[in-house]
């Protein structure tokens, strides 16, 4: 009887080891507190970008040493989408010149959507290390830190692309995994275009790809204006909701601006994440299959 205990013990802890190793690993570095950035400012590695699409706030105030990234950099208009990823090369060249170098460590802040399509820029890219920084500059200032309106001296970074093509899915392998077991859509849309009854700026929707689970963007921050996340604990809830340990986290919105963010937060807590880039514009002007209604 002992011994069928001992053995019955060793399957158990077999078995958990396998259910541990499926489990989610998070990646903390993705979001970096104002504290952790104060001690790391004078870091040289450590490149620190504000991310807008104009540059008026940046003049107004911004980190110490933070360089400014046009938004409208790191979009495209490709194949008739309006809002996909640029070249790897284009990519390059804007980061480097913004001071990035494959051993930087990145500090993005700025609008919080902004942003995320900036992290998910640098992570097709295969920079090792990228981080936003909870709070933004709102946090920064409120906590009585120094801003500056002096435009650094940049050293021009360099590069040496390890492309993440993987990270970036299109529609037919989509529609291949619709059903398939360890794939979690998220659907980063508004309530009516999830079910098909609504619009956003003009652009109707008839409904949502099957098995899609709707996350609205905004869930995820406790300020969305500022990009104040909600705590690690709280996030890993909202995604449980909707993914099981293990699955492959495939995001997308209406153009894939939104879904940037889920994709980032899915990264975060370690989950596989890819991002369908031509989202719902794509997926429409393909006539492809819809779902309407609330249920996934």
């Amino acid at each position: 009887m002992r011994l069928l205990a001992v053995v019955a013990a060793i399957a158990f802890m077999d078995h958990g080891a396998i259910v541990s190793a499926a489990r989610t690993s998070p990646n903390d570095s993705i979001i970096v507190s104002t504290d952790w950035l104060a001690a790391h400012l004078s870091d040289p590695q450590v490149v620190v970008l504000d991310v807008d699409h104009e540059a008026n706030a940046y003049h107004d105030g911004h980190i110490p040493g933070a360089g400014f990234v046009d938004y409208m950099s790191v979009i495209a208009k490709r194949d008739g989408l309006s809002t996909e990823l640029p070249a790897a090369n284009d990519l390059r060249e804007l980061f480097e010149h913004a001071g990035v170098s494959n051993g930087s460590h990145v500090v993005l802040y700025g609008p919080p959507l902004m942003v995320s399509r900036a992290f998910v820029a640098l992570d097709y890219m295969g920079l090792a290390n990228v981080s936003v920084l909870n709070g933004g500059l709102t946090k920064w200032r409120s906590e009585g830190r120094a801003v500056s309106r002096d435009d650094p001296k940049v050293v021009v970074g360099k590069i040496e692309l390890h492309v993440r093509p993987g990270i970036v899915v299109d529609a037919d392998w989509v529609r291949a995994r619709i059903g398939k077991p360890r794939v979690a859509f998220i659907d980063t849309r508004t309530d009516g275009e999830y079910v098909g009854s609504g619009d956003r700026h003009g652009m109707p929707s008839e409904g949502h790809v099957k098995g899609a689970h709707q996350l609205q963007w905004q869930e995820l921050f406790r300020e969305p204006n500022d990009l104040l996340f909600r705590d690690r604990d709280e996030l890993a809830r909202i995604y449980g909701s909707r993914a099981q340990p293990g699955d492959t986290v495939v995001t997308y919105c209406f153009v894939g601006y939104r879904a940037s963010m889920t994709y980032l937060v899915a990264r975060y807590l370690g989950y596989q994440a890819k991002l369908y880039d031509g989202s719902y514009e794509d997926w429409s002007r393909r006539q492809y299959p819809l779902v309407s209604g609330a249920k996934p």
